[in-house]
């Protein structure tokens, strides 16, 4: 029992530490950009080589982590998210924070796919599905410290780069725990006979392209919302901003909810909850005429979404007898290649049907998400009878 905790303690680590350097990163920008004399976009544009790092890593740790090993490829990848954090701290170029974020989120990519590994190898039914949904609260409750100690540094005139040093040090005290970790719950065998294939079928597949809906229109609310409200009710863009605050705000509530909600209804039934209630959260938001609402219905769209990544993996992985790392990190390359195309996509969208409809097709996003659950649920329960 000792050892699942050590590896659930390093799971959630992973999520932690990926948080660190994501949530933060809008406070940081200006500062960055006065360090180096560069422009704010281009400082900007390094949160894209974050996430584009973090994308190349699940898709590597689909191709390398039975290969290497999740001890290895666990000790390798968080020394260097350290060492980077460090070259960051002392760096005189953007060019190698840029390649530092860069591999960090490479990294980090990797860690979310063994931090899934772990606790679907570890815990079954229920309590894995209640680990992997505390995983999501982990990553809120990062979100919600590191920015304190980003305002205490810069509030100091301490280095921008203190910030991320901080979550550097939190990945060199996870290297030490995973030395000292036995592994062996979670590594496939090493010899041939003991590997067993990863089991494909409709449901896991349909968890990923579900997630990757599910990504695209939560992406493309948070890029688009604060101009949407701005543009409906003609107020400043500077309170239209605060649709999103007040989403994160909700978030770290409801992932602590939503963990005591999993340990006692079923993954696919708490899934349906939430997608059913994001359909109809984002359809009050886009045809709502009242400003007053809109703070309101935000907060209940950051609460019911608040699990949602992890949520989707624990639904995958419910559709095979015993999930590899394959299944886990196909449906995280599904969810970050939704978040990190939907800017990309949404805007193509805006440029030729308009913001209205952009922000119109997000609860028709979610509806497709259910069709697609129910339709794999009915086969899952057809193929049970056989």
């Amino acid at each position: 029992m000792k050892n699942k905790i050590t590896l659930t303690a390093i799971s959630f680590l992973a999520n932690f530490i990926m948080a660190g350097f994501a949530t933060q990163f809008g406070m940081l920008i200006e500062p960055i950009a006065v360090k180096f004399s560069a422009n704010v976009n281009e400082v900007a544009s390094i949160f894209s080589l974050l996430n584009g790092g973090a994308l190349v890593g699940t898709i590597a740790a689909f191709l390398f982590i039975e290969k290497i090993g999740i001890k290895r490829i666990t000790l390798l990848s968080y020394t260097l998210v350290g060492l980077s954090a460090v070259v960051m701290h002392i760096s005189t170029s953007l060019q190698m924070v840029m390649l530092s974020m860069t591999l960090i989120g490479f990294c980090g990519g990797i860690g979310l796919c063994i931090a899934g590994t772990i606790v679907v190898s570890v815990w079954k039914e229920k309590l894995q599905s209640t680990m992997l949904v505390v995983q999501d609260a982990t990553f809120n409750i990062a979100g919600v410290i590191f920015p304190l100690i980003t305002t205490y540094a810069l509030t100091n005139a301490l280095s921008w780069s203190y910030s991320y040093l901080a979550v550097g040090v939190v990945a060199m005290g996870m290297v030490v725990i995973v030395l000292f970790t036995n592994f062996a719950m979670c590594e496939q065998g090493n010899h041939s006979e003991d590997k067993q294939p990863s089991e494909w079928n409709i449901g896991i597949i349909s968890g990923g392209v579900s997630l990757f809906l599910g990504m695209l229109a939560l992406y493309t609310f948070l890029t688009w919302a604060p101009l949407f409200v701005k543009q409906k009710f003609n107020i400043p863009f500077e309170d239209a901003g605060n649709i999103i605050t007040q989403y994160w705000s909700a978030a770290l509530i409801g992932a602590l909810i939503s963990t005591a909600i999993v340990a006692r209804v079923k993954i696919h039934h708490f899934l349906l909850g939430i997608i059913t209630l994001a359909m109809l959260i984002t359809s009050a938001i886009v045809t709502i005429d009242k400003l007053s609402w809109i703070s309101y219905l935000t907060y209940g769209y950051g609460f019911v979404c608040a699990a949602l990544y992890n949520a989707f993996i624990a639904y995958g992985v419910s559709f095979v007898k015993k999930a590899s790392s394959k299944n886990v990190s196909y449906i995280l390359i599904s969810g970050s290649a939704g978040a990190m195309f939907s800017p990309a996509i949404s805007s193509l969208f805006e440029r030729t049907i308009g913001l209205q409809t952009v922000m119109y097709a997000i609860p028709l996003l979610y509806a497709t998400v259910l069709i697609l659950l129910i339709i794999s649920l009915r086969i899952k329960s057809s193929t049970t009878k056989k």
